[in-house]
């Protein structure tokens, strides 16, 4: 693979058409697979199976702008409820008086 313009993105001219493979998206879905409880939970927001995930994140398989934003709402909607609940549990905490 050789380094492409921009910083992350690599281009694997050993493959047809010199598949590009974007780095970023590859950690971020790693990353936010983790967030969200693991690799079958993703799977399962992107409609896709665990081993197509993998090969996403391993850059057998390209990650669609799709992808990327059905991954985005899925964080989106997790950081939305654990706001809820942090707010929820900060009502719990007694204030002291002055």
């Amino acid at each position: 693979m050789t380094a492409a313009r921009e910083p992350g993105v690599f281009v694997n001219r050993g493959r047809k058409n010199g598949a590009v493979r974007d780095g970023r998206r590859m950690m971020g879905l790693e990353r936010a697979a983790e967030l969200l409880g693991g690799q079958e939970k993703l799977a399962r927001v992107l409609g896709i199976s665990s081993r197509q995930l993998r090969k996403k994140i391993s850059a057998e398989a390209p990650i669609s702008d799709l992808d990327v934003r059905l991954t985005v709402d899925a964080l989106t909607r997790r950081a939305e409820l654990m706001g809820e609940l942090a707010a929820r549990m900060s009502a719990l905490i007694v204030r002291e008086t002055a």
